[in-house]
């Protein structure tokens, strides 16, 4: 039997690397078959023939697939501008809302952000944070939820009383490990911030009216997303808190990021 035991807990990854593994055993198994059948020796040939014996059997990989399509699903969901419903989505994009269109930023022609920008937001959010901290984060969400709410209780419906979840000390400091994780990827500033303005425009959901994610946009969005993180390293308790959960050498490279963002929003403000 092939092992498949890292990673060692219950995860994204580890979903996918159980599900992978599967597949990996049942063709090992169909080899060690076939090679007890011809001597212990298997020829290229023979591989070949075993692959394609395995390819006929649509049904073998079942219920690989369905571990694989479960967080697909999961994924596009997130993705789903309706995300928002959900107490950790919308816990995420309340950072920038006062960004988005129809809110206080007005509308698009006057610097708002579209609504579409949600779907390539959340796949920059996994791909900086990874999954498997967006996965515990959210289940620790729902879990204080549950824990502070009973059926009377504003927290038992997040979608109607977001605004009151956010404001839960300890839901604020996961929210906040959430944007000091992803700040950490803006060290080399200027590299990522035109990686992030190509990612956004290459994922925009196709619309009636064209729209381009331009520096100023992502200079705003940055200055949003992170407003919070910032405070943090201004208060020394509170920096501390942070060393203490990510260390001292990251830490110190989030006030270097935040430098690396007021020095663009002053050039932006001048300009």
């Amino acid at each position: 039997m092939i092992a498949a035991n890292k990673p060692p807990r219950d995860s994204f990854k580890q979903r996918h690397h159980v599900a992978a593994f599967t597949v990996l055993e049942q063709f090992s198994q169909g080899l060690i078959h076939f090679a007890r059948n011809h001597g212990g020796a298997i020829t290229e040939e023979q591989i070949l023939k075993a692959i394609d014996g395995l390819r006929e059997k649509e049904d073998l990989f079942d219920a690989a697939w369905a571990v694989l399509e479960s967080d697909l699903e999961s994924i596009k969901a997130r993705e789903h501008a309706a995300v928002r419903h959900d107490p950790f989505g919308r816990l995420l994009v309340s950072r920038f809302d006062h960004l988005l269109e129809g809110s206080t930023a007005g509308d698009i022609e006057h610097g708002a952000l579209p609504r579409s920008i949600l779907q390539p937001f959340f796949k920059v959010i996994r791909m900086m944070v990874g999954m498997d901290m967006l996965q515990e984060i959210d289940r620790e969400i729902h879990e204080i939820i549950e824990a502070h709410a009973d059926e009377d209780d504003e927290l038992r419906d997040p979608a109607e009383y977001w605004d009151h979840l956010a404001k839960e000390p300890a839901v604020k400091l996961r929210i906040n490990l959430v944007f000091a994780r992803m700040a950490l990827h803006f060290r080399d500033y200027e590299h990522r911030k035109k990686w992030l303005l190509q990612l956004v425009n290459d994922n925009l959901p196709a619309g009636d009216v064209p729209w381009t994610f331009t520096e100023a946009h992502c200079v705003r969005l940055l200055d949003a997303l992170f407003g919070d993180v910032r405070e943090i390293l201004t208060v020394p308790e509170q920096s501390a808190e942070l060393v203490a959960k990510m260390g001292s050498e990251d830490v110190a490279s989030l006030r270097e990021v935040m430098k690396s963002i007021d020095a663009d929003i002053a050039r932006h403000a001048a300009a």
